[in-house]
């Protein structure tokens, strides 16, 4: 069962986050280079899941409903500084609620980390995507979603 949480669960100002899109550090963003100028250690991992494409006005940005299935993307352990964690949880915005929730790496090893997981139902007509989110947008041309919604 998922813990709901609103503060990180580490020592002092360590976040492990779990990140599937465009806060993945290769996926080209903004705060994909945000979250990686804050990381002390990443590496690929998977969770159980589902992803559907959600697009907008800045591009199409995936909504991940915690469950069956696979999705992969990159645990990253993160060195927070005063007001990230509050800026992390606005970019994402009151569509996603941050959770604690198992995660395993690409060497099979059991972690705990939050994740962004979308509140609710995807709305109506948006697709369900692959496992990977960035693989997805590539081999459908697709462009990410960027914001400044910080």
């Amino acid at each position: 069962m998922a813990t709901i949480t609103t503060e990180a669960p580490a020592i002092g100002r360590r976040l492990r986050l779990f990140v599937y899109g465009t806060l993945q550090p290769q996926g080209g963003t903004a705060m994909g280079a945000w979250v990686a100028a804050r990381t002390v250690r990443a590496q690929p991992a998977s969770m159980s899941g589902r992803l559907h494409g959600i697009r907008d006005e800045g591009g199409w940005f995936p909504a991940l409903v915690p469950g069956r299935g696979e999705v992969r993307g990159t645990v990253c352990d993160l060195r927070l500084g005063p007001g990230d964690l509050a800026l992390l949880d606005r970019y994402e915005g009151p569509e996603y609620r941050r959770m604690t929730l198992p995660v395993r790496t690409a060497g099979g090893r059991r972690l705990r980390a939050q994740v962004y997981a979308w509140r609710g139902r995807p709305p109506a007509g948006a697709p369900r995507i692959g496992a990977d989110f960035l693989a997805w947008l590539e081999a459908g041309r697709r462009g990410i979603y960027t914001s400044s919604r910080t």
